[in-house]
């Protein structure tokens, strides 16, 4: 009996323990009186916590005995025992040391104010702000020295980025992406990552703090680091928006001033009567294909959550996405669905463990270039052919199109033919355990895995439009790529303060790093069926011809790191590193290099003779630095053997022959960096400023070399040659401020850059580009010796010619007609050397330069109790853009149509103030056949990338809900006369950037997107 009367008692006062709570309920606010949303409150050596609510209420139940932690970034933390209360207001004080944040840098993370190296951050809820398949294009304007070029408005393209200009000539610009310190392989889309999970994005941009990553970060590195659970109840986030595309309507002649053109042209090339092209139209279609290819709105779906809590022993966070944008065309599209799973294990006060999984599924159909022909198509022909008609091979739902008068490619035709889509799927895990020997000492082991998988399957169906234009056996191509990476990090720190005054970070590793690829194609072509998806497969074809391709890479980094950061008393702050590199993708004596840096800081405003109320912080920064590039084909240093097979005496033979010249000497790319700046801070940093100059010389180029032909090499080969120079200066300026009720931040970027060529391949002085069939095949860019890089090159033109007198005038001393071909409404070009002669050598001239004088962003935040409104505006200056469309949108060449109201822009007789030339289809003077500054356009704009309004308000059973509206893109201002003045050229058979830069091909343009918006947090 006294047993059970024991366990009774037991029993009751456990249950009064258990049933001994208290409900405590409080605001929490800042030391100036203001509400502080989103502070975590825990009950101290327990899971149980809370989150305060948008007016910096909570109200959550405690032990007797309970003592809360409020805590929250930038205020100190507070510990309160609640003593039987059931209400406690808390007022948490700033906490001026910790608002010196702690930043991400290469294999660590160290406070601000120990870090001597450029770099500028960028907070993931800026980055939010803005709906893309890329979190990149919000980094437009918001980091200075780093540009953000577009790609255009097709469902997830992928925009280059650019970290203070270009280091190189063969194309590779993209800087290193670092996701939570795993370095990501060359070519790695930001498409990868869901801009809800990141938490900041911090950029590494001189020498001095990249080079801790040696070989891969010539371009610039930026860090990503995604969001990671807290202590404290279980916080789920809920964010969803929707929204629309659309673009501005391109106005195309129609069909009575389409004829005008056709008439004008061929009766000013001296013929008589109409064009004979007209005999084959009705004399009533009007077609405009704008309106017949082009969706007016396109819809763009984003939803993610996102779960994350845990105790001090465990954290987690958890998240889940999905995007959906669709082309504004009727084919092309884009969805992603992402997850990303971090948990945190604290296994003793000395041991953690974190382990990331991150699975990513994206399809897509690739948008097809249809932009193009909408511009070209004459409005004559109709889109189908009559129903009597479509017999036969004409009934083919492919085949049911008009055959174009002037031969464009039909763009609907060419849409509802087009099958090409592709399956990526990708696992990355990342781990990470953490050991800590003594409070200083800390080992670092860290070993990550991304595998990827990629299937492309393009399909052509059967058509006829006419002779030229059908396809008699249908074909199907499937192309699989794998890859797997793997990185292993051993790292180990020493962090710690010797005698009050001296700050000790000594940092050293070993790191492994390797890319496995590999890829199969097949071709096969006489599939069933033309309409059913399911018999696309390669062994269902029946023709007879089949192809088969494969390849496989291999390439591996073995890597040793050091680093030292110093700082004495707060006042002077060195960091040095270095970083040795060996790279299988160059010859063993040459695969090793040594990338060192150093950088030092002077905080003038911790001296103690510096007293000053107004300035609290002010800071100058010296670095120097060495980083390289080792982005060259894997096989770029052997000799190859191709095959290939030919008909001889009726029988089929096989050839082998030389097909690429390798190079055992070449050796690393290496880019030599030096940066000065200075940091201000006034106010208590309600102003702050700071500024950056710069320079950076390329040494050792990797460049692609095409040899004479008299040496019988094949193609090209891969050497070092040659020297880059980029130098400029990085502005930012801002102010924020906080008065009651409301809110504001002014923060402004601005960047100069310019890249010269100070060395180039032996015994050339000139790199040409931009070729151009259009043009006769030559060339619209040079790059010469001592000149900035990819200057736009060509004719200076002198008006046209207004009448005979005018023709006859043009002559060089001696008399001699310089322009034989010319006629009245010609352009009269200049001959710069005076021979009488129009010469590419003698009288081309630089005719514009597409890198901006600067470039910037201008970013609006502003709050009002329950309201918040922020802009993006970003803009150019001072940059020229080749608009490749004038070519023929203004020439009507070819029989192709024009731009709306051409026919009052070209030189007539009654008309002799036309900016362009007379038309002519033969163009005997070359207006639109020879490059020249007809073609170059002032291209500096200013654009609002992003505006957001949003409102906070109460819903029971949440903590915060705010409702938004968005609009991407609304306004452009800019003399540009082309679709857009955002421009970094597309792929034209040559992806190296500087060929490309500022060259208008009539891409998709950027599109404006309307959108609305919901978050909520539980």
């Amino acid at each position: 009996m006294k047993q059970i009367a024991l366990i009774a008692i037991s029993i009751l006062c456990f249950g009064f323990t258990i049933t001994a709570q208290n409900t405590v309920e409080g605001t929490i606010k800042d030391d100036q009186g203001q509400p502080l949303p989103g502070v975590n409150i825990l009950e101290k050596n327990t899971t149980n916590g809370f989150v305060s609510d948008f007016d910096g209420n909570y109200t959550m139940s405690v032990g007797d005995n309970a003592i809360l932690v409020f805590s929250y970034v930038g205020f100190k933390t507070q510990e309160v025992a609640v003593n039987n209360r059931s209400r406690i207001n808390v007022t948490l004080e700033t906490d001026n040391a910790q608002l010196d944040e702690v930043v991400v840098i290469g294999y660590g993370a160290v406070k601000r104010d120990n870090i001597a190296t450029s770099m500028a951050s960028v907070k993931g809820e800026d980055i939010a702000t803005q709906v893309a398949s890329n979190p990149a294009e919000a980094l437009q304007g918001r980091a200075a020295g780093v540009q953000v070029l577009s790609s255009g408005g097709n469902p997830g393209a992928s925009p280059q980025i650019l970290i203070r200009g270009i280091t190189t000539f063969n194309g590779t610009t993209n800087p290193l992406i670092v996701i939570d310190g795993v370095l990501q392989p060359d070519g790695t889309s930001l498409n990868a990552i869901n801009a809800q999970d990141i938490q900041s994005m911090d950029i590494l941009k001189d020498a001095a703090a990249s080079a801790i990553y040696g070989s891969r970060a010539s371009n610039g590195v930026i860090l990503i680091t995604t969001k990671r659970g807290k202590a404290g109840k279980t916080v789920v986030n809920f964010d969803f928006n929707y929204g629309v595309q659309n673009w501005d309507k391109i106005d195309l002649a129609n069909a009575d001033e389409y004829i005008q053109v056709l008439n004008s042209r061929y009766q000013n090339d001296g013929l008589a009567g109409d064009n004979p092209l007209l005999s084959a139209y009705d004399g009533v279609t009007d077609t405009d294909w704008w309106e017949e290819v082009v969706e007016d709105y396109a819809p763009v779906i984003n939803a993610n959550v996102r779960a994350s809590g845990g105790s001090e022993g465990l954290k987690y966070a958890a998240s889940v996405s999905f995007f959906d944008q669709q082309s504004n065309f009727s084919k092309g599209w884009y969805q992603r669905v992402t997850g990303r799973f971090n948990v945190d294990f604290k296994i003793s006060d000395r041991v953690t463990l974190k382990q990331d999984l991150s699975p990513r599924v994206e399809r897509w159909e690739n948008t097809p270039g249809l932009l193009n022909s909408v511009l070209r198509i004459d409005p004559l022909t109709p889109v189908f052919i009559p129903q009597s008609e479509r017999v036969g091979l004409r009934n083919n739902e492919f085949s049911i199109h008009s055959l174009p008068i002037n031969l464009v490619g039909h763009p609907i035709n060419a849409a509802v033919r087009h099958f090409d889509e592709s399956k990526f799927f990708a696992m990355f895990s990342n781990t990470q355990l953490n050991v800590k020997i003594t409070p200083s000492l800390t080992f670092n082991s860290q070993a990550s895995v991304n595998w990827t998988s990629n299937t492309r399957e393009q399909f052509e169906p059967e058509y006829f439009l006419g002779p030229n234009r059908q396809l008699e056996i249908n074909n199907y191509t499937e192309r699989k790529t794998t890859s797997f990476d793997y990185v292993i990090n051993n790292t180990i720190t020493f962090d710690k303060t010797i005698l009050d005054k001296h700050y000790f970070n000594v940092m050293g590793g070993i790191l492994w790093d390797s890319t496995n690829r590999d890829w199969i194609e097949g071709f096969a072509d006489g599939l069933p069926s033309n309409t059913k998806p399911e018999l696309r497969e390669l062994r269902a074809a029946q023709g007879e011809t089949v192809r088969v391709d494969s390849d496989k890479i291999v390439q591996n980094l073995w890597s040793g790191i050091f680093r030292v950061i110093y700082s004495f008393d707060n006042r002077f702050t060195l960091n040095s590193s270095v970083r040795v590199d060996q790279s299988s993708r160059f010859p063993k004596n040459n695969r090793t290099a040594i990338f060192p840096s150093a950088s030092l800081a002077w905080d003038v405003d911790s001296e103690n003779w510096f007293k000053s109320e107004t300035i609290n912080n002010l800071r100058f920064k010296v670095g120097v630095g060495e980083v390289g590039n080792q982005v060259i084909p894997a096989t770029g240093r052997f000799f190859s053997i191709g095959s290939d097979s030919y008909v001889l005496g009726g029988q089929r033979v096989l050839s082998n022959f030389l097909s690429q010249f390798g190079n055992e000497d070449l050796k690393w790319e290496t880019v030599r960096d030096k940066n000065i700046g200075v940091e201000l801070g006034l106010f208590n940093n309600t102003i702050t400023f700071s500024a950056e100059y710069y320079e950076k010389t390329s040494v050792d180029l990797l460049f692609p070399v095409e040899l004479p032909n008299y040496t019988g090499v094949p193609g090209n080969v891969w050497q070092n040659v040659g020297s880059f120079e980029s130098k400029g200066i990085d502005i930012a300026l801002g102010y924020n401020k906080t008065w009651n009720d409301f809110t504001l931040g002014l923060n402004l970027t601005l960047s100069t850059n310019e890249t010269k060529a100070v060395e180039l391949a032996p015994g050339n002085e000139v790199l040409l580009g931009l070729r151009r069939e259009a043009l006769g095949n030559q060339y619209g860019k040079q790059t010469v010796l001592g000149d900035p890089v990819g200057l736009f090159k060509g004719y200076q033109t002198d008006g046209i010619f207004q009448n005979q007198t005018e023709l006859n005038a043009h002559t060089s001393e001696d008399g001699t007609i310089i322009q034989p071909n010319a006629q009245v409404g010609d352009l009269r070009f200049v001959d710069q050397d005076g021979d009488g002669r129009l010469t590419v050598d003698g009288d081309y001239v630089t005719t514009g330069n597409p890198f901006p004088d600067f470039f910037g962003g201008f970013n609006i935040n502003m709050g009002y109790k329950r309201f918040d409104l922020s802009m993006q505006w970003y803009g150019t200056y001072g940059n020229d853009v080749y608009n490749a469309g004038l070519e023929y949108n203004r020439a009507g060449t070819q029989n192709l149509n024009v731009l709306a109201g051409t026919i009052n822009e070209v030189w007539m007789p009654s008309n002799t103030g036309a900016r362009f030339p007379r038309l002519t289809d033969q163009d005997p003077n070359g207006n639109y056949k020879s490059p020249s500054d007809l073609f170059i356009e002032d291209g500096s704009y200013l654009r609002l990338r992003n505006i957001q309004l949003g409102y906070n308000f109460n819903l029971k059973g949440f903590q915060k809900c705010r409702l938004y509206v968005s609009g991407q893109n609304l306004i452009t201002i800019t003399d540009y006369s082309g679709f857009d003045p955002e421009v970094s050229g597309q792929a034209t058979g040559d992806n190296n950037i500087i060929n490309q830069f500022g060259v208008d091909f009539g891409r998709s343009p950027v599109a404006k997107m309307y959108l609305l918006g919901l978050n909520l947090t539980l």
